[in-house]
């Protein structure tokens, strides 16, 4: 019986669990019915309690017989409903709900807002609802007289109904003014909100929400297909500057949407939302919208969601612009909700106050523009970051990177498909001789075949091969066929085919590429030219660890995988100097600043992110100074060396760091240096 009615509702999983959930959270709504029967609130004509017209008079009875036996809190199934939810679900719907303390915080916020308005009360709401617990609390914080409306959006059925329930109490039965639907918000608000009729809710005055973090990949093309262009009609396309776009920045231009001017939106957004690349356009909105009060981080927890892996952050803001206030950047913890949530909304106090991350995001110099979260909490290493780049940057001996290199001068490695195929050595093959012609052999049955190097590239393979020495020595090849026929190809390169397709080394280019699958490296040779003396790896771990090293370098021209970019530079010496700028410790401060993080110690960098850095300006710079940096890195390029972490000691670290510093034209080199590495040592890499 218990099943069937799940089933019926459309409630899943079916499980005991469920059912229980269900049966506390009817046994909420009836205790603001003026009926103790279940077929009473039929009554109440909300469409969301709708559904129970599905069920027939026995399994009413059936659930009214329940209703006695079951003693759990509305607020423990608030909590409860979100772990019942398979995992296939929780990933398509992003189901992570808020943590207490970010519940709380956005409850104390609004409460402070509230008592800046002239209303006497405000429409609160949440398109994308979960179980409610944002808008419960904060119901309770602020009271029900605050409260013309509340509404809200959910998806799936059983969260849905625990949120009214949870909302219905907290309002003390005030039915009248909760409207929540169990719907998707990107189908939901269009219809309800439409511009050419009265909309059949409410703007909201005060937003409150933790949108869905859904990977874009993930999500079905159709409906992929509609959210951009849903996003298009609602006038929002100019903010969406990537093909791969994230939900959650769909999610805020959809609430935009329904929010009143002066409004209020608080809500929780994983930390890639402010990156470079991907919040670019979402970055835009904020500036061209919004006066962006906070961002705030939690400094126990990495997130703000109940079981989530994401970096994520609290963002407040008022839908109004205001281009001279600045944003506060500060770090959330259990002791200081109420005192953080004051300070924000009344900035006076923060003008008496001793904290320093206040930042105008209309006015960031670009290399912190590249990510905001390296402007959170008080970090020394940034403070002398940005003394050295406004310090290069006047001297001109800095500039920004896509200025001064110009955009072609990055590009990502060859990508392929098939590395135990197209990479030669590889785990079936070795070199037994590499002269004019390459002869390798198989590992297992000893057949040994002779390629011609005009079918083979020198490629740096992965980076933790090149990891403690800065000159590298690229001993392995890549596979480069031009698109012609296998019959024309020389014997054995036809025999090293066959064995590809036998040993399905080589299966994930034949089912991507079809008939010339052999030639798909080729192509990239001859479009992308992927070549230079100057490498560096596409994700580190900042903690430096297992590298001593971070950019690499080669005398001849050579090409690399995808997990490096090569940097496309004219003659040796200025790829000495590259090479020597990049493993600089001011560098790798920079890194450690505005990298974006992927994990608690690894960081990407992308092909964008890297043209808003600062580089070397190689025409701005003393010729004396440039022989001095291009010395000292010489003395390490073939040298063994140790993890990062563990050369601050050395001389030929400083050296090389003092020696940067200087062609920066920076004041007082050594003792900046110093610093870093202070700082380095004493406050980061201490902790791992």
């Amino acid at each position: 019986m218990k099943e069937r009615i799940l089933k019926k509702l459309g409630i899943k999983p079916a499980t005991n669990s469920s059912f229980k959930i269900l049966i506390a959270t009817l046994k909420t709504i009836l205790k603001y019915s003026n009926e103790n029967e279940l077929r009473s609130l039929k009554t109440w004509e909300i469409p969301l309690l709708s559904n129970l017209r599905k069920l027939n008079s026995d399994e009413i009875k059936f659930i009214e017989s329940e209703i006695p036996k079951v003693n759990i809190s509305i607020e423990d199934c608030q909590i409860e409903v979100q772990k019942l939810i398979p995992q296939e679900i929780r990933k398509k719907f992003a189901v992570y709900y808020t943590t207490q303390i970010g519940t709380q915080f956005m409850a104390s916020i609004t409460q402070e807002y509230i008592k800046q308005l002239k209303k006497e009360k405000v429409v609160l709401a949440d398109p994308f609802l979960g179980s409610g617990r944002t808008l419960t609390t904060t119901i309770k914080k602020i009271g029900v007289k605050k409260i013309k409306k509340v509404w809200g959006i959910e998806p799936l059925y059983l969260p849905a109904i625990v949120a009214y329930a949870s909302i219905l109490d907290a309002t003390k039965g005030k039915k009248d003014i909760i409207e929540i639907i169990a719907g998707d918000a990107f189908k939901v608000i269009p219809n309800l909100f439409s511009p050419i009729i009265e909309p059949e809710l409410p703007k909201a005055d005060i937003i409150l929400t933790n949108p869905p973090f859904t990977r874009w990949m993930y999500l079905e093309k159709s409906y992929r297909d509609y959210l951009l262009t849903l996003i298009t009609k609602l006038g929002y396309s100019k903010y969406i500057t990537r093909k791969e776009v994230s939900l959650q920045t769909l999610s805020m231009f959809l609430s935009d949407y329904v929010l009143n001017s002066n409004g209020l939106i608080v809500s929780v957004l994983p930390a890639s939302t402010f990156y470079t690349i991907y919040g670019r356009g979402f970055k835009s909105f904020l500036r061209d919208k919004y006066e962006l009060l906070a961002m705030v981080d939690c400094k126990s927890r990495a997130s703000f969601s109940e079981d989530s892996g994401f970096k994520e952050v609290i963002m407040a803001a008022i839908k109004r612009v205001n281009k001279d206030k600045p944003t506060v950047f500060i770090e959330l913890n259990n002791n200081n909700v109420e005192e953080i949530a004051k300070m924000i909304i009344d900035y006076n106090k923060w003008q008496s106050s001793k904290v320093i991350n206040l930042f105008n995001i209309h006015k960031l110099p670009r290399f912190l523009d590249i990510n905001w979260l390296s402007l959170l909490g008080e970090n020394r290493l940034r403070d002398i970051i940005i003394d050295i780049f406004r310090q290069g940057l006047k001297n001109k001996t800095l500039g920004y990177w896509n200025e001064i290199l110009g955009k072609n001068s990055i590009i990502r490695g060859v990508e392929m498909y098939g590395p135990e195929f197209f990479f030669i050595p590889n785990e079936h093959w070795t070199i037994l001789e590499d002269n004019e012609i390459v002869r390798i052999q198989n590992t297992k049955n000893r057949t040994e075949l002779t390629i011609d190097k005009a079918f083979l590239v020198k490629t740096l393979r992965k980076p933790s091969l090149y990891s403690h020495k800065i000159e590298v020595c690229v001993d392995s090849y890549m596979l480069s066929i031009p698109p012609i026929e296998l019959t024309e190809l020389p014997k054995d390169l036809q025999t090293y085919i066959s064995w590809g397709i036998r040993s399905e080394t080589a299966r994930p280019a034949i089912n991507a590429y079809g008939k010339y699958w052999y030639s798909h490296v080729y192509k990239q040779m001859t479009t992308k030219k992927p070549f230079g003396h100057v490498f560096i790896p596409d994700k580190v771990d900042l903690t430096f660890k297992n590298r001593g090293v971070f950019a690499n370098y080669s005398k001849e021209k050579v090409a690399a995988s995808k997990n490096f970019y090569i940097i496309r530079d004219s003659n040796s010496t200025i790829a000495k100097l590259m090479v020597a700028w990049f493993n600089s410790t001011i560098f790798i401060s920079i890194l450690i600043l505005l990298g974006r993080k992927i994990s608690e110690t690894w960081t990407r960098f992308l092909e964008n992110d890297y043209l808003e850095l600062p580089v070397i300006n190689p025409n701005a710079i003393n010729y004396n100074d440039l022989l001095n940096v291009v010395e000292s890195i010489d003395k390490i390029l073939n040298k063994e060396l140790p993890p990062l972490r563990n050369q601050l000691d050395t001389e030929y670290r400083y050296l090389l760091d003092v020696s940067i510093a200087k062609l920066i034209g920076i004041n007082n080199p050594e003792k900046t240096i110093e610093n870093i590495y202070k700082i380095l040592v004493n406050n980061l890499w201490c902790k791992t």
